[in-house]
């Protein structure tokens, strides 16, 4: 988790330089709304692109590393979200399958077991992201963003699996 706190600015942060910084989760929530299946990928970055239009956010690395943490962040609460979802659902069929004396594979176990997996790779694969700025300026925008779009897309593949279960157990 270090390499995620190194990564995005705070909104304290971002004012300290004398950014004023503001993000609209709704960005997001109306391009979901508005699109379907894999066309949803479309939506990762709008939430940080509308944030750096504002107050001129996206003119300095503060602001841009402000805005793609702010919409990881806003990905992340939808992928926890649906994790629990998940977890709640998978864990209800678990425990059928283990009453019925099913030799399946419980799947919270595997669904976790993804989840951590996941997680490393993100952080592997933005640190890396991070070290190929040589150590300049940008590498702090660019992990964010790494990390932003990396987050997105999990959101999605979990939000994605959530609605499915959500539409079996109607």
């Amino acid at each position: 988790m270090i390499a995620v706190a190194a990564l995005g600015l705070s909104a304290t942060a971002a004012r300290a330089e004398g950014i004023p910084v503001t993000y609209d989760p709704q960005v997001i929530t109306a391009c979901l709304s508005a699109k379907s299946g894999p066309a949803r990928s479309a939506c990762i970055g709008l939430g940080a692109a509308h944030c750096m239009t504002v107050d001129n956010a996206g003119s300095s690395n503060a602001g841009m590393g402000f805005c793609f943490g702010a919409e990881r962040d806003d990905w992340d609460n939808r992928l926890n979200a649906a994790y629990q979802t998940i977890v709640a659902q998978d864990g209800k069929m678990d425990a059928e399958l283990k009453e019925l004396g099913s030799a399946a594979p419980p799947q919270v176990p595997a669904l976790k077991e993804m989840q951590r997996a996941w997680i490393a790779y993100r952080d592997a694969s933005c640190t890396y992201e991070m070290s190929t700025w040589g150590g300049g300026s940008g590498a702090g925008p660019a992990g964010s963003q790494c990390e932003m779009q990396l987050t997105g897309a999990q959101a999605l593949r979990l939000i994605a699996r959530a609605e499915q279960l959500e539409g079996d157990t109607q």
